[in-house]
């Protein structure tokens, strides 16, 4: 079977196994939210224009890199970059599904704080020419109505709307509240240096006359976790010079009734020490029902 047919089978098989409004493990009745999603699309389309589809991304950036020599399951390690929350699994899950299994770099936020040690680990598990791509993603959600930051976790039992993504609508509260901390806590290692790290990384405003949004904090947690991992890597490819590295990072978007969407933000090549923008084969279609919706949150 080819990459395109299997491609095709499994969206087959995951449209069949909605359509019976069961859960698929535990035969029990899926709650659904039928509400429109015309306010969710609106504010994709304004926010994130050209989002993809988690499994249309992944898809793409496979048909991007297989002619580069980059090969599932054969000479290519995949490191994945999400925050721990769990709606983020979707997007790990496509990507080992395509990709094989990852080696797990990221934090709160989606942020690369398994630092030089980390790194290290990952490019030691591959050989000295191998191959290398990573998808290091921070993530935010945004409801039927367009409310940013707001999720349903339905898997959970929970009604009520939360938060994603939790840490950085925290540090976003923090900033507009006047209360910001930026002391280092042992106690909560990843959260204080989730806040000083960005701070220190780009020119958000921590004036609380002038507090950003939501928004805003998601898109300096995406700039922060892009300079990172191009600093990691370029430190790599300067030890081994024959490796090749495929970068994605950007934003991944919760959507109402499960779905989940991807923007790239930046994609690039680093081959012999130089980096060079990456283009994917086909352009993506942002539409609502291109999302993956193959489980709630």
């Amino acid at each position: 079977m080819t990459s395109s047919q299997s491609h095709s089978t499994k969206l087959s098989a995951n449209v069949s196994a909605d359509s019976n409004g069961a859960c698929p493990h535990c035969h029990q009745p899926m709650k659904k939210r039928t509400t429109s999603t015309d306010g969710f699309q609106s504010a994709l389309d304004k926010l994130f224009p050209n989002a993809y589809g988690l499994e249309e991304f992944v898809f793409e950036t496979k048909q991007t890199l297989v002619p580069k020599g980059f090969y599932p399951h054969v000479n290519t390690l995949v490191c994945v970059g999400l925050c721990r929350d769990e709606i983020t699994s979707p997007f790990e899950e496509e990507i080992e599904d395509m990709w094989g299994q990852a080696f797990i770099c990221g934090s709160l936020g989606g942020m690369l704080f398994c630092g030089e040690t980390g790194f290290a680990a990952a490019h030691h598990h591959a050989p000295s020419n191998g191959f290398f791509v990573y998808y290091c993603f921070t993530h935010i959600a945004i409801d039927h109505e367009g409310n940013v930051g707001a999720v349903y976790r339905t898997r959970s039992g929970m009604n009520e709307k939360t938060t994603a993504c939790g840490a950085l609508a925290a540090f976003t509260n923090e900033i507009a509240s006047n209360k910001l901390n930026l002391t280092f806590n042992e106690d909560d290692i990843e959260m204080s240096m989730l806040k000083k790290h960005i701070v220190k990384k780009t020119n958000l405003s921590t004036d609380p006359t002038k507090a950003p949004s939501l928004f805003e904090v998601t898109m300096a947690a995406y700039e922060t976790i892009t300079i990172d991992l191009e600093r990691h890597v370029k430190h790599d490819a300067e030890k081994f010079k024959d490796r090749q590295y495929a970068l994605f990072t950007g934003v991944q978007i919760h959507g109402p009734n499960g779905s989940d969407h991807c923007w790239l933000g930046k994609a690039s090549l680093l081959i012999k020490g130089e980096f060079s923008p990456l283009v994917l084969s086909a352009n993506p279609s942002s539409q609502v029902q291109t999302g993956s919706t193959t489980k709630s949150h």
